[in-house]
């Protein structure tokens, strides 16, 4: 007489991660950890990411200049290949970012530039580089250029007058 398997899964069976998410140790206990929205990192928040190793699965992002994440914008650089300009893959840890092309690619690089500049940025400036910007296009910088024109100082002066 044969015995008869179980149909239960095995429990060392590694359980495969969601695209983006990973494993941190946090005392004894292992901890899932998510990516970040885009919303998240409007608001200024910025994950610490593990190092690099073979047990860490590595995560591919495509992306647009407005979802590059802010600490990134450093490594952003220009190449060519056969006469052709390209963004070369941007790594940082277990993420790697390559960066689709738009044509509003200009106009978001002078949204990044304008909005570094904090409260000395020109309001007007940024409401115009908005508006030549498709609605198509989305990320953390289209949405805090939103927050910085809706929220600017001159707003909130003239609020209570309004």
């Amino acid at each position: 007489m044969s015995e008869s398997k179980s149909l239960e899964p095995k429990e060392n069976k590694r359980r495969k991660l969601p695209f983006g998410h990973f494993k941190i140790m946090v005392g004894s206990e292992e901890v899932v950890v998510k990516p970040l929205s885009q919303e998240s990192i409007a608001d200024g928040w910025q994950l610490n990411l593990p190092s690099y190793h073979k047990s860490q699965p590595v995560h591919h992002w495509s992306v647009t200049l407005a979802q590059l994440p802010p600490q990134l914008w450093k490594k952003l650089k220009v190449d060519y290949k056969d006469g052709k300009e390209y963004n070369p893959i941007i790594k940082d840890s277990i993420y790697y970012y390559s960066i689709n092309s738009t044509k509003h690619d200009d106009d978001l690089k002078n949204l990044y530039f304008e909005l570094q500049k904090g409260y000395n940025a020109k309001v007007d400036t940024i409401k115009n580089l908005l508006k030549d910007i498709d609605n198509n296009i989305n990320g953390w910088l289209i949405i805090r250029a939103r927050r910085f024109v809706k929220e600017s100082i001159a707003d909130r002066y003239f609020q209570d007058l309004l």
